[in-house]
């Protein structure tokens, strides 16, 4: 039983691997890196959610990235005009973002490119097959989120 658990242990690590070997969430829109194109999607998500405005700790939030991870890759975007700051209509103190609409150009091409990538995905293996994978990949995620911090004081003792 032992070297049964040890043999699948081996093939999942093996197939989490090749997972981070895979291109598809390393591609560049528009010569923008593929993590500050996760922060432009996900300020645009927060942006149509939201009436009040987008701040780095609601990106930070979202995204399970520190706020100085999230300023960095804000200041890049700000750079290349894909960002704006501005302050909010009730509170001047609070420093709110908004995408340009050069911004917006953007992430409505990454936002095709994903629609592309995982409808042929879904295309492959079916509806039933495709809501399975979500389901096991929740579990997944759930899983690691969860004993992270357990998983971790294992490896360091």
């Amino acid at each position: 039983m032992a070297e049964e658990m040890a043999s699948i242990v081996k093939e999942m690590s093996e197939t989490f691997e090749r997972f981070g070997k895979t291109a598809w969430r390393k591609q560049t829109v528009n010569g923008i890196k593929s993590s500050e194109i996760r922060v432009l999607l996900c300020l645009n998500l927060l942006t149509n959610e939201s009436d009040h405005g987008v701040n780095i700790s609601d990106i930070s939030k979202r995204l399970s990235v520190t706020s100085p991870t999230v300023t960095q890759m804000i200041k890049n975007l700000i750079a290349a005009g894909l960002v704006e700051r501005f302050n909010d209509a009730t509170d001047k103190r609070i420093t709110l973002l908004r995408l340009t609409g050069k911004g917006e150009v953007v992430a409505q091409k990454a936002t095709e490119r994903y629609q592309f990538i995982f409808s042929g995905l879904i295309e492959k293996l079916g509806e039933e097959q495709s809501r399975t994978l979500i389901l096991l990949l929740n579990e997944v995620y759930n899983h690691f989120y969860e004993n992270n911090s357990k998983e971790m004081t294992l490896v360091d003792e």
